[in-house]
């Protein structure tokens, strides 16, 4: 029997509306699966053609569409003649069988791996659905297959690169350590061709090596030399080329590995897509500098606009360190109380007063030893290196570090005494979180 949307409804005794409403809450429940804040997700639409035609006659007459979208219970109706017509529509995934389709838009730009995740779930959600009946789908429990799937799609149709290659890598150790590295990717032109990077080599290898399995021991030895900042080049060819310390091109992908089968791909210069806890995870555009103050703001209520532009600048010079670190910033008094106490117990190094802001080249050096930085709002440091101690008072985070987890602990703890600090955590994933008493809250300190 050919597929059609009446007929899938009165066999579920639904009306269309209930029924492409089930629809939009199997779909939102894969974007809760994908995005890690709920807020994240974008405000999607689904567009159902709710009577079946041929293209003639929809071209003719119109299609009658009805719409549901993310956050509405509402079912809207029109009549399109040109699917253009959708908003959106160059940047949505269309599905179509048998004269009947649907249009998912993800209020989005540019390319997406919601783009090839939306049809591998929509497929399989249709597939049990004919097969079981909608009333008994069971899909949740096979997200990750079905993202996987589309996320492999996703990475090799733009730049010809194995995701399995990427998960083995990033599996495997060198002497007993986890990979810490960056690659530059070219991405295919609509020629199928690849656009090399002829300039900007750091180093040039005589034997550019072949980015495949077969190779993956002198690989995993290659991405030794590399780091966060050094970046393997990968030309037209599929080859390691060389390294550069410079950023990527407009037509290049940035993939960092980070840890134990933990990676972040970067496009179109913000970071998109990353794999860590055994999950993919599709972020967020990144947030303009302007929103950073206002989160500081926030977090620091009395301190004047012109000193949170100092306070950011200290912070964006330690987002550039190599490995984490920590900075907790406090009040004069707070912070100089705090450090004294710490560098009495020898649970910290005392330096002379130093300005940070006035010397932001020396934050690498100070934040590269184990440890946190204390400061006050005025960017005056006096201490370096700080252990944090502190009763147990919070519920830690499995799935965070040593270093998240103690400063979640030690700011509350210090908190309740009385003493009220913002930890600043900055760990080697590239991840920023700004830590109260109260919450912790992503930072996005990208250039």
């Amino acid at each position: 029997m050919a597929f059609d949307w009446l007929h899938l409804a009165q066999e579920e005794e639904m009306t269309l509306e209930e029924l492409f409403l089930r629809f939009r809450d199997l779909y939102a429940g894969l974007l809760r699966h994908l995005y890690n804040n709920v807020k994240d997700i974008p405000d999607f639409a689904i567009h159902f053609s709710a009577e079946r035609k041929e293209l003639a006659d929809g071209e003719a007459d119109g299609w009658p569409i009805m719409t549901v979208t993310h956050h509405s219970s509402q079912v809207t109706n029109s009549i399109v003649k040109d699917l253009n017509e959708i908003g959106n529509f160059e940047n949505s995934y269309t599905w179509f069988r048998d004269n009947t389709f649907a249009v998912f838009d993800f209020c989005a730009t540019g390319i997406s791996p919601l783009q090839f995740i939306t049809p591998v779930f929509f497929q399989e959600l249709l597939r049990q659905t004919e097969a079981m009946g909608l009333r008994k789908v069971k899909i949740t429990h096979i997200y990750e297959p079905l993202i996987s799937s589309g996320v492999s799609e996703f990475i090799y149709s733009f730049y010809h690169l194995d995701i399995n290659l990427l998960h083995t890598l990033s599996g495997m150790t060198y002497e007993g350590g986890f990979i810490n590295c960056s690659l530059l990717v070219p991405r295919f032109d609509i020629r199928n061709e690849k656009r090399t990077r002829r300039k900007g080599l750091s180093v040039a290898f005589d034997e550019p090596v072949q980015f495949a399995v077969e190779n993956l021991r002198q690989i995993r030895k290659m991405v030794e030399i590399s780091d966060k900042y050094l970046a393997l080049v990968i030309n037209q060819n599929g080859k390691i080329s060389g390294l550069t310390e410079d950023d990527p091109y407009p037509h290049e992908c940035k993939v960092r590995l980070w840890g134990h089968l933990s990676w972040t791909i970067t496009y179109e210069g913000i970071e998109k897509l990353s794999y860590y806890n055994g999950s993919y995870h599709i972020h967020v555009h990144a947030r303009q500098r302007g929103n950073v103050r206002a989160l500081l703001q926030s977090l620091l209520p009395s301190v004047p606009s012109e000193k949170l532009e100092k306070i950011e600048d200290v912070l964006r010079s330690a987002s550039r360190q190599r490995h984490g670190t920590i900075i907790l910033i406090g009040s004069e008094d707070t912070a100089r109380n705090e450090a004294d106490r710490l560098c009495d117990v020898r649970s910290a190094i005392g330096i002379s007063d130093t300005n940070l802001a006035d010397n932001l080249h020396l934050i690498p050096r100070l934040t590269a030893i184990d440890g946190a930085v204390i400061m006050d709002t005025d960017c005056i440091c006096s201490c370096i290196g700080a252990i944090l101690d502190g009763d147990m008072v919070s519920r830690g985070s499995p799935a965070r570090g040593s270093r998240f987890n103690s400063t979640v602990n030690y700011v509350r703890r210090r908190g309740q005494l009385g003493q009220k600090f913002i930890g600043i955590v900055f760990s080697e994933d590239g991840t920023v979180d700004a830590v109260s008493d109260a919450r912790v809250q992503r930072l996005d300190l990208t250039d």
